[in-house]
């Protein structure tokens, strides 16, 4: 059993005994900020242009599909706010009952020189009654480092090995992909970002979430400026405020929309290539990925399973990836060729 020490599996048992931490709680002044800035835009442009009040009467089924994107967007906004990104302490408590689901591609790769797989926790309830809490913590905590690149675990690790992996704020071992946000106060799993307008972190649980809100927030923002456009271009005759507020309001939604669509073809790349964001502007910094050669995706399992994984997959609990070995890593950095692309290397 792993001896106790500094970030060891004493650690994990306080951590576990004693009551969470709570972060700054999200302004929700923003959410009302956005739901009015949602009522702004898209009123102002109604009560500008009488064109579109006729087609209220006239095109009903073109108003309608507007107001459901509306909707829809609206209420994407606030599922995604209010989801679970992925908490640290949230797996340590549910892997202390034995719900949570470890993935070690590693292992798996050495037993079936294939791709990763998973690999769940099975022991009986029988078991787990028998178990004290620190030979379950120690269990965790092995699982935990199995997932790092082989020879950072060991059977009897001394403490000192734990604390490039240990956050120095929760004084808990981070499994890989995981980071400390300090708005929430609390380690991550997959950190991806802490989304000021949404109020939450953007991580592993709630990214797919998070992705289709983007999506539907442009489509709805393209239609608006649409909107706005046709107004302009049919040469409506209004007062000089009026005419100002509209291209005011135009010029914003510009604005926002070069921001969005960026950030929805950046998280799409993401979303392909199974990384974060934290990953791309820190990859030298995490001690894992130093050595990983840059044109390679560590922990991408080819388009479609990637995609499948993020949005499709049925998987319950808290989803863990190991890191791949360097040697697996360097063969993914060679070059393509005709075979590769005939066989969907990618995919």
């Amino acid at each position: 059993m792993p001896r106790c020490g500094a970030g060891g599996p004493c650690v994990w048992i306080r951590a576990l005994s004693q009551p969470q931490r709570h972060g700054r709680k999200p302004w929700r002044g923003v959410r009302v900020v956005v739901l009015l800035l949602h009522a702004l835009f898209i009123g102002a442009v109604f009560l500008l242009d009488p064109t579109l009040q006729r087609q209220i009467h006239e095109a009903k089924w073109y108003i309608i599909l507007y107001g459901l994107l509306v909707l829809l967007t609206l209420v994407q906004y606030l599922y995604t706010a209010t989801s679970s990104p992925g908490y640290l302490p949230d797996m340590l408590t549910a892997g202390s009952r034995m719900h949570a689901t470890f993935i070690n591609t590693t292992t798996l790769s050495k037993q079936a020189n294939s791709k990763s797989g998973s690999l769940n926790s099975a022991m009986s309830r029988s078991k787990i009654d028998q178990q004290n809490p620190q030979s379950t913590t120690a269990l965790l905590l092995q699982q935990t480092m199995d997932l790092y690149p082989p020879g950072t675990s060991t059977s009897c690790m001394p403490p000192f090995y734990f604390r490039d992996f240990t956050c120095s704020y929760c004084r808990l071992i981070q499994p890989p992909r995981t980071k400390h946000c300090h708005d929430c106060d609390k380690c991550v799993l997959q950190f991806d970002h802490h989304c000021v307008w949404l109020g939450t972190c953007i991580a592993k649980r709630n990214y797919c979430r998070f992705w289709w809100y983007i999506f539907e927030q442009t489509v709805l923002t393209v239609w608006t400026v649409a909107f706005y456009i046709q107004f302009f271009y049919l040469g409506i005759v209004v007062s000089w405020w009026k005419f100002a507020i509209g291209i005011v309001l135009l010029v914003a939604l510009i604005l926002i929309l070069v921001v969005l669509l960026p950030l929805l073809i950046f998280h799409a790349y993401l979303a392909l290539t199974n990384q974060t964001t934290y990953e791309i502007a820190r990859r030298k910094r995490i001690s894992y990925l130093r050595e990983v050669p840059s044109r390679v995706h560590p922990f991408s399992k080819g388009i479609c399973r990637n995609l499948y994984d993020l949005c499709i997959s049925k998987q319950r609990g808290f989803f863990l990836e190991a890191v791949p070995p360097l040697e697996v890593l360097q063969a993914r950095a060679r070059p393509y060729t005709c075979r590769d692309v005939i066989s969907c290397r990618c995919c």
